[in-house]
This record gives structure tokens, sequence and C-alpha cells, in this order.
């Protein structure tokens, strides 16, 4: 873009967000798509009371909290296995193979045995990391493998010995793509989070989410389902401004 021209980029993404928003409005009063889904005003009304107020804080603080937690779980996972990955290199293949396995297993699918085994209190975390570990260890493995070929003939020259290698250049010029992996991993992270509080988890969003659609109580549902949604943005956005600091920082 040159001097002077205006950049109509955020204009253009402010104008979309709001006839979305209009047009969600306007299909909730009209009831077009029927009482299930109402209109933002509804929504709104489930904030309208201290209590109300004070119950979706808490949940929302719980489920955050799980879905940061299984996040830095997933990330310390994944930093783990790709180190060992890449220092022993025989086990590489196995590793790769062991983790897409674990990937592949939906989710929900190890929900009641961690009720069983972790508890419903840790239920939430254990999710969280597992979906979240899987997109951060691609990132990660794919930023080491396809790195450009500078820092390891800077380690060559300089007679580095492998782990020496990884500490010093390898795994700082792969930041900007770990950071990348936390990036998609967030998302992730907060629905694993939800998904764990149905499995008897005493509180959280996913705890709510399961008794206003129990109890008939639409537009609190949706507002318990847009909390979980804004959290996502707010992670991927707050990741997003870091990655872009760390491809300054430490792209060759």
């Amino acid at each position: 873009m040159s001097r002077g021209e205006f950049d109509w980029g955020p204009v253009f993404r402010i104008l979309g967000l709001v006839l979305v928003l209009a047009a969600w409005e306007w299909i909730g009063r009209s009831r077009l798509w029927g009482d299930s889904f109402p209109a933002l005003s509804a929504m709104l009304d489930a904030y309208d009371t201290p209590v109300r107020r004070e119950i979706l804080g808490r949940a929302l603080l719980r489920t955050a909290t799980s879905a940061s937690l299984g996040l830095c779980i997933g990330a310390c996972a994944s930093l783990l296995l790709v180190t060992i990955g890449h220092l022993l290199k025989p086990l590489h293949q196995g590793i790769d193979s062991f983790a897409t396995t674990i990937h592949a297993i939906p989710t929900i699918a190890f929900g009641p045995v961690l009720i069983l085994v972790a508890g419903p209190e840790t239920t939430p975390v254990v999710l969280s990391a597992l979906a979240a570990y899987f997109p951060i260890m691609v990132a990660l493995d794919s930023a080491l493998k396809f790195a450009p070929r500078a820092p390891h003939d800077l380690a060559a020259v300089l007679g580095a010995s492998p782990t020496r290698a990884f500490v010093r250049i390898h795994f700082p010029a792969a930041v900007p793509g770990f950071i990348d992996g936390l990036r998609m991993g967030a998302p992730g992270a907060v629905i694993g989070a939800a998904l764990g509080e149905w499995f008897g988890a005493p509180r959280g969003l996913g705890v709510l989410i399961i008794s206003s659609l129990q109890n008939v109580r639409i537009p609190q549902l949706w507002a318990a389902a847009l909390l979980c949604v804004a959290c996502s943005l707010i992670a991927y956005t707050a990741l997003s401004m870091l990655h872009r600091w760390a491809h300054r920082r430490y792209t060759w």
C-alpha cells in the first residue's frame, strides 16, 4: 500500500461483522428459525441481573482456567515429544504414529473413562490438553523439519552437538511455528474443556449449557455458548499478535 492510501480492510471487516449481527437480530425477532434461535437482544437478557451475571462469570472463569491449563499441558507434551523425536531420530516415526493414533480417537470418547480415572474436576483439563496438543505438535514439527538451511549450516560450522544445536539454534528458529500451533490449538482447548464439563464437572460453561438445555432456557444456553466462542476468539487474537512478534524476532 502506497503512502497516503487508506486501508479499507478493517472497515470492511467491521462492516461485515455489523451486517452479521444485524441479520442475526432480524432472524431472531422474526422467529424465522423458530424459538431455538433467539435474537441477540434476547441473549443479552441472560445478563440482566447480578445473579445471572455472577453465574455466567463463574462458569466462564472455570472453563477459561481449565482450557488454559489444558493448552499449557498440551504444549508441554508436544514440545517434549517433538524434542525427543528430533534428538533421537529412530524414535521419530513411532512418536509421530502414536500421536496421530491418539488424535484420531474422538475426544469425547475419552470422557467416561477419564471420569473414572481422573475424576470430574480433572477431566475438562485432560480433554482440553488432548484437543490442543496435536496442532501444536504438527506445527512445531513442521517448523523444525522445514526450517531454513541457515541455522543448520551455522550449527554444523560451529561443531555444535545435536542437543546444543537444538536448544540454541533450531528451536529458537521454530518459535514462530510453535506459537502458530498454540494459536491453532487454543480453540480446541476451549472446546475440550467445555466437553469435559459435560461428564459431571461441578461448574463451567459446559455444565451451564447442559443445564440450560434441560431446563429449556434457550437465551441462557446461547449466552453460555457465545462466551465459549468469545473465549476462543480472545485466545486466538492474543496468540496471533504474539505470533506476529515472534515472526519478526526469530525468522532468519
